[in-house]
């Protein structure tokens, strides 16, 4: 199976990583660590939300699958915590693309959704792959019943390891555009990256990703 760069879909804007903190590893306060999988938050300058991070650590696994399965648009709701529909709204090439998502929230709180600018890289040294993602203005009108997201910054990191291991991370800071009740706060900074963590590792392991191949991405040997 192969499926193309331009299939590219943010997975829930909600559970994903800042743009670019990956380079960043100081300030992290560990809120979960369990089976495999530490949650952290951080504060951010400016700014009255934390970021959030997550990662774990996958045997076994290609490179190529774990894109492929971020790329996967329909895919989105399957694993992707509050993730209700995701689709690709423009491609600028197979690196590049503009991907449309929206979160369904709980009541009383209104979904939200985003237009996010979505990047992918691989660096041909260490064979890191990182996909970027911000949030866009302008591009598409805005849905009835829907708060859209202006302020939304994300990346997914796969690392290669030395032992033929994967770390898997994800990062991400948004704005909700209103205030938040506490409780739904806490539940986007702990579970909901964390239960999309737990969700990616399983389903990357099914055959359409398992086996899929995608062009810019190089293995390690």
């Amino acid at each position: 199976m192969t499926i193309r760069a331009s299939s590219v879909f943010l997975a829930s804007i909600l559970a994903m990583p800042l743009f670019l903190l990956a380079a960043e590893d100081e300030g992290w306060e560990l809120k979960r660590d369990r089976d495999g999988i530490q949650v952290y938050t951080r504060p951010v300058e400016g700014s009255p939300y934390d970021a959030v991070r997550s990662v774990t650590i996958m045997d076994n696994v290609r490179l190529a699958s774990l894109v492929a399965l971020i790329q996967d648009a329909p895919a989105c709701e399957d694993w992707a915590d509050r993730c209700d529909r995701s689709f690709v709204h423009e491609e600028i090439s197979e690196f590049e693309v503009f991907v449309y998502t929206n979160n369904d929230m709980p009541f009383p709180v209104a979904d939200r959704d985003v237009l996010a600018h979505v990047i992918w890289q691989q660096d041909p040294q260490s064979l890191i792959v990182q996909m970027n993602s911000e949030a866009t203005t302008g591009r598409l009108d805005e849905i009835r019943g829907r708060s859209r997201l202006t302020d939304a910054k994300a990346n997914w990191t796969f690392k290669p390891l030395a032992d033929g291991r994967v770390e898997i991370s994800n990062e991400a800071h948004i704005d909700p555009g209103s205030p938040l009740p506490g409780w739904i706060t806490n539940m986007l900074l702990v579970d909901t990256p964390f239960v999309t963590m737990q969700a990616f590792i399983q389903e990357v392991t099914k055959p359409e990703y398992r086996d899929a191949e995608v062009g810019f991405v190089s293995e390690p040997n």
